[in-house]
């Protein structure tokens, strides 16, 4: 039976955290901010009195900036998904995903057309729709924490650093390299 795949755009393939506060600064000189940054809140760390400031600055003021042309989290990721893409397109259903609204939709197709992804299947849900992809997927391939719940889904985290979290149904790889050379799918340890 085909598996549901489902992988993630934001901070998988995209880093839209880095891009975000690179623009930022830009816009902003005045505005003094530390030199590094560890995966802060994002509002905390820019500075936002509200968490609809950062939405609007984001979604509405700059989303082409921001989500068309932000770097990939890995070198060479796009070659490792299109890779995955083409070894398991006839054997799984593999759609990536976003969580978007207004014009940051064009502004990531820019951006998947720019890396050259080749995935046909590309959905798009509200900034707090979580639980449909949670409801559609088998795996799905995701860092964000709002994905991660206890249902029947099996997670893999791309993480650079092991969790202490441990959960039968979380599996940890270091890279999207890792992921195809492995061949995790492959092996069925996602079953």
């Amino acid at each position: 039976m085909k598996k549901r795949i489902y992988i993630e755009i934001n901070n998988i393939l995209r880093n839209i955290n880095s891009k975000t506060i690179q623009v930022y600064k830009a816009d902003n000189l005045e505005h003094e901010l530390p030199e590094e940054y560890n995966g802060e809140d994002l509002q905390e760390f820019l500075n936002f009195e509200t968490k609809e400031d950062l939405l609007e600055y984001m979604y509405v003021e700059c989303p082409m900036r921001i989500f068309g042309y932000s770097n990939e989290c890995e070198e060479g990721g796009s070659l490792m998904i299109n890779e995955f893409y083409k070894k398991y397109r006839d054997k799984h259903h593999i759609v990536l995903f976003s969580n978007e609204i207004e014009k940051s939709k064009p502004a990531t197709l820019m951006f998947l057309a720019r890396i050259g992804v080749l995935i046909d299947n590309i959905e798009f849900y509200g900034l707090e729709d979580f639980e449909t992809v949670n409801k559609k997927a088998d795996i799905i391939i995701t860092n964000n924490k709002n994905f991660i719940n206890n249902s029947d889904v099996t997670y893999i985290q791309i993480k650079q650093k092991e969790s202490e979290e441990k959960n039968k149904n979380i599996f940890q790889i270091p890279s999207i390299k890792n992921l195809v050379e492995h061949e995790y799918i492959e092996r069925n340890e996602l079953d």
